[in-house]
């Protein structure tokens, strides 16, 4: 994969519709479709999202371990506004370079401003971290 070949997208996954977002700089970051309900966000590591030693650096996994918090809420309430509270993560395996590697997760609780959430991120069946997170929801002013 270089820069100018294009990954191919997985079947099932769509690509972030907001190219001028933190994210799509991050990534670029793919949906499972949301025609499905398992959630699922994942994104083709390359060179650029390395850190000094060659693996996938921690703040891209935190990145999309935060994409995922916000697409397994999504999934259960619908669109909505809202801001990440907390985030915790354990990183229990390196992230390599040329793969595609997903996030996965469910809600453990909904409620009227906060929703909790937590999961996995992995690559070819291994976990490389896992997360846990909490969304709130704002009103626009």
């Amino acid at each position: 994969m270089t820069e100018t070949t294009p990954p191919r997208i997985p079947e099932g996954w769509l690509l972030q519709p907001f190219p001028d977002t933190f994210s799509a700089h991050a990534g670029p970051f793919y949906f499972r479709d949301y025609a499905e309900k398992e959630p699922g966000v994942g994104f083709f590591s390359e060179p650029h999202h390395a850190n000094g030693g060659g693996i996938v650096h921690g703040g891209a996994l935190m990145t999309l371990a935060d994409m995922s918090l916000w697409d397994i809420c999504r999934r259960v309430v619908g669109r909505f506004r809202g801001v990440t509270v907390t985030m915790n993560a354990e990183f229990l395996a390196p992230g390599p370079i040329g793969k595609f590697i997903i996030a996965t997760g469910e809600a453990t609780k909904i409620g009227k401003s906060l929703m909790f959430a937590r999961g996995t991120v992995s690559c070819e069946s291994k976990t490389l971290l896992v997360f846990s997170g909490t969304l709130k929801r704002i009103t626009p002013r």
